[in-house]
């Protein structure tokens, strides 16, 4: 057995077992549902890359086909799972059977037009390609792919910017290895599309491009197994809140991961999203809150609680989370998690200029969670790392 072989075989097992570890867990039940499936898939895929490596389809042509219709469930189980781990409310999420129905059309295609063909139209078309309609169908695959691959980044985009809303800290909330995932479902595609290009113009045997996307699914179920045994739950006992229409105008944002942009940086001029405008607070009430936030800010240092959230920040200045949002939104023109970091960073600020105790004694205080997130938000402030912005404080 290659090293190819094994590799495909060890994933294709490695994928099962955590398929049911996933199933057995209680936490995220219904997105590990979605993952379970989607590990089940590419279990199948990765077996059958398995067998045309080690040539047990010339063999046995009449399992040739029979993982055809798995890249089409592939872009629809990533999708559900990140629709499922990125939603506030999934029992409000509509329901997934439509997103089965062209998968299901073409698994009744292949039971009508190619598995009671013969075993050498089978071996045929596994080495030279079918008719031009095959070739068709690959092409609507690869679009099909590509479209959720894209539903799926901009989900997470989505959530990306709500999760700074109701957080002050977006350790183990911010997804961000489901970035990777998907990253990982958009690099499949794409080697999916070489594949078929490989195929069509002749560079090579398809044998040896039909490889590429199991290696790729290999690699996506070591990533997937890595990451989400370890996923607490997002959104349990938050609030939820309405986003702002226009991300961009209210708080920029990074190409790369979130990080509370420069304290020193001026609020903009914005106008209200019509969400707000529909239960805008009056002037008066809305004045209000803002000094009690203040208040909370510079007499009670509540951003010095790690983990303080949205709906805290709401109890303590007695308003509601979407009465608090609103006013940071059209007031402040910040969302909660650059407000509270700004804070954070100011506090580290000055203890950097008046004591001598140790950085991360301070960056612990203000209320970050850990040293690389601290940094990370230091600099973007600053424009220097906290050593050199003491020596230059101290000069």
């Amino acid at each position: 057995m290659s090293g190819l072989e094994a590799s495909l075989l060890l994933g294709s097992v490695h994928s099962v077992l955590l398929a049911i570890a996933l199933l057995r867990r209680k936490r995220n039940r219904r997105a590990n549902h979605y993952l379970a499936a989607l590990l089940g898939a590419l279990s199948l895929l990765l077996l059958d890359g398995f067998l045309r490596a080690h040539g047990a389809l010339a063999t046995h042509p009449h399992l040739i086909g029979f993982t055809a219709w798995v890249p089409f469930v592939l872009g629809p189980l990533v999708f559900l799972y990140v629709r499922e781990m990125t939603a506030p409310d999934p029992a409000r999420s509509r329901a997934p059977w439509h997103h089965f129905v062209v998968p299901g059309a073409y698994v009744v295609i292949l039971i009508a037009t190619f598995f009671p063909r013969s075993a050498s139209y089978k071996r045929n078309v596994a080495e030279h390609g079918g008719a031009w309609f095959v070739s068709a169908i690959e092409v609507g695959l690869l679009v099909y792919g590509i479209t959720y691959a894209i539903a799926a980044l901009v989900l997470l985009r989505r959530h990306r910017r709500y999760v700074q809303e109701i957080y002050s800290n977006l350790r183990g909330v911010s997804l961000r290895w489901l970035f990777v995932l998907a990253a990982l479902n958009a690099i499949v595609w794409i080697a999916a599309l070489a594949a078929f290009v490989i195929r069509i113009t002749g560079m090579t045997e398809a044998s040896a491009a039909s490889v590429i996307v199991p290696i790729g699914s290999t690699i996506t179920v070591f990533v997937v197994g890595y990451f989400q045994l370890g996923q607490v739950e997002i959104y349990v006992g938050q609030p939820a809140v309405e986003l702002p229409q226009s991300p961009s105008e209210v708080v920029p944002e990074a190409a790369d991961a979130p990080e509370p942009p420069e304290a020193s940086e001026a609020p903009r001029e914005l106008k209200p999203s019509p969400a707000y405008q529909r239960a805008r607070l009056a002037d008066d009430d809305a004045a209000a809150v803002e000094a009690r936030i203040k208040a909370a800010m510079t007499d009670q240092r509540l951003y010095q609680r790690a983990g303080l959230t949205l709906a805290e920040l709401a109890d303590e200045v007695a308003a509601t989370p979407h009465e608090v949002s609103q006013v940071l939104s059209t007031r402040l023109q910040r969302n909660f998690y650059t407000f509270i970091n700004e804070h954070r960073i100011e506090h580290v600020k000055t203890g950097l200029r008046t004591t001598d105790r140790p950085v991360l004694d301070l960056a612990f205080e203000a209320g970050f969670q850990s040293k690389s997130t601290f940094n990370s938000a230091f600099r973007k402030a600053t424009g220097t790392t906290p050593r050199q912005y003491r020596q230059r404080a101290s000069t």
